[in-house]
């Protein structure tokens, strides 16, 4: 695999995007997950870069938390995030830009309904791995564990995928434009 200055650089960009997106995280009472907005660069990582740099984009993320720089929500960073009951969604972000990458990829003008429906497949991606894991690392049954990593924040990550695909689609044209990513 052969990644060009421009590929490494727009890696780097969407990367740093999930980092100060982690940031802006608020903890809610009856959930060890708490809201974030990370979320929203992986979605655009996803559409906007394609299938292998959105992947690529988001291992940098998990590898740069993994070593300890501060990365994650909270500022936190380390294995001990990863092992925690957020660890699963954060794992999942890869896979999410594999699916969502892929669903993307397979129309050379994907849609707006094209991309929700992609970043909602992701989404899918997203809660069964970390919801397992939530439920495997807190001790919960899965029932509690969706109650506690599902249903709360479904709604706003549908709102985030919704803006994401309309706001994708508007910077993807326009870097595709400007040589920056290719089409399709």
């Amino acid at each position: 695999m052969k990644l060009s200055l421009k590929d490494i650089n727009m890696i780097a960009l969407f990367t740093a995007l999930t980092v100060i997106l982690a940031q802006i995280s608020i903890p809610i009472p009856f959930s060890p997950v708490p809201v974030t907005l990370s979320i929203f660069g992986v979605f655009l990582s996803s559409l906007i870069l394609g299938t292998r740099n959105g992947i690529l984009s988001q291992i940098v993320y998990i590898l740069l938390g993994l070593v300890g720089v501060p990365v994650f929500a909270g500022f936190r960073g380390g294995l001990n995030v990863l092992l925690s009951p957020t660890g699963g969604y954060i794992i999942s972000y890869p896979f999410m830009a594999l699916v969502i990458g892929l669903l993307v990829s397979r129309k050379k003008n994907a849609s707006f309904i094209t991309m929700t429906g992609a970043l909602l497949a992701g989404l899918v991606v997203c809660y069964t791995l970390g919801t397992s894991w939530l439920a495997v690392s807190a001790k919960l049954d899965p029932a509690k564990a969706i109650s506690a990593g599902v249903i709360p924040f479904l709604p706003l990550d549908i709102v985030k995928a919704v803006i994401s695909a309309a706001l994708g689609l508007q910077i993807r044209n326009a870097l595709t434009k400007a040589g920056l990513v290719r089409a399709g």
